[in-house]
């Protein structure tokens, strides 16, 4: 069940008791999205989070009536494992979006080039640019700000030359991974972020009031706006 819409600038808030409203109603929504986008131009191009938190938003899109065979899926993220990893995000998004089970749609995956991140990143950057902009970009965020694989303290993914489409991520800390750049999550057409839990909300609000000092403020500085669906639990 909804809380309450409200609108401040360019940030939507969409805020809810639970987690699976909360994804139920972002699924609808992009689901909406990607049937404009499909019948305007033919074809859509949507990103995706991994983790755990977006397994309800990606089965509840799947479950939609969209002409999945135009749709293209790619990862916001991966971490330098192979695909059949546990920690694999494309293994989830797979194990949870039906269309893919079903080959029903297409995916661009970040695995399989080579066992040198810069390399693999540099592929990845490659296949982008021969793609347009994200038609829809959805995303979760840590309680650090991070999104995707864009960790706060990992200066050269954060820096990346705005050409550049994928980055290689080094968060500190943490494993390798291959992240989408700031610059091609920035210009996707449609953002919405998934979080939940009263943690998530100050850090939103936080990087609301100091976006420069979050990554996630790389989407909250988009002239094109951000919807955030929240839920309390």
């Amino acid at each position: 069940m909804a809380i309450h819409e409200a609108a401040a600038g360019p940030v939507a808030w969409h805020r809810f008791e639970a987690l699976g409203d909360a994804s139920e109603a972002l699924a609808e929504a992009v689901a909406i999205r990607l049937a404009a986008v499909i019948e305007a131009r033919g074809a859509a191009l949507i990103a995706v989070p991994g983790g755990t938190t977006p397994a309800r938003f990606l089965a509840a899109l799947g479950a939609h009536d969209v002409a999945w065979d135009k749709v293209t899926l790619l990862p916001t993220d991966e971490r330098f494992v192979s695909p059949g990893d546990a920690a694999s995000n494309e293994r989830m998004i797979r194990a949870s979006f039906a269309p893919l089970a079903q080959d029903r749609a297409r995916f661009l995956s970040f695995h399989d080039h080579g066992d040198d991140l810069e390399t693999a990143a540099s592929a990845i950057s490659g296949a982008l640019a021969d793609l347009p902009p994200i038609d829809i970009l959805v995303g979760g965020m840590g309680a650090d700000g991070h999104i995707a694989s864009l960790f706060p303290g990992d200066a050269d993914a954060l820096g990346a030359d705005p050409a550049h489409h994928a980055v290689a991520a080094r968060p500190p800390g943490l494993p390798e991974r291959i992240s989408l750049s700031p610059s091609r999550l920035a210009e996707a057409g449609w953002a919405a972020l998934l979080v939940s839990g009263a943690e998530k909300q100050q850090t939103l609000a936080s990087a609301q009031a100091l976006p420069a000092s979050f990554p996630v403020g790389i989407l909250l500085g988009r002239p094109q706006g951000l919807d955030v669906y929240w839920s309390k639990v």
